[in-house]
């Protein structure tokens, strides 16, 4: 089964990431904004994403593998 699933926002000078972790075997990672699907990573232990400038809204990370589903929402606010 997949442990708890974390995500979090970080802000540089120029850009915002969020990052995706879960414990479990054979993750497959979906992350969707605002319900639209953005991309799929590759299977690891985690994984970060980054978004553009004027991204806002509520993002996913979407974590499954054969045995379970597990799935995290955060408000995406810009940076300060």
């Amino acid at each position: 089964p997949i442990g708890s699933v974390e995500v979090s926002i970080s802000c540089s000078s120029n850009q915002r990431s969020v990052s995706c972790s879960s414990e479990g075997d054979q993750i497959i990672y979906n992350w969707t904004l605002n319900g639209k699907i953005l991309e799929q990573p590759p299977m690891d232990g985690k994984t970060t994403i980054l978004l553009n400038e004027g991204t806002d809204g509520n993002i996913s990370c979407s974590v499954k593998n054969h045995v379970s589903h597990v799935q995290k929402t955060i408000s995406v606010k810009p940076c300060p």
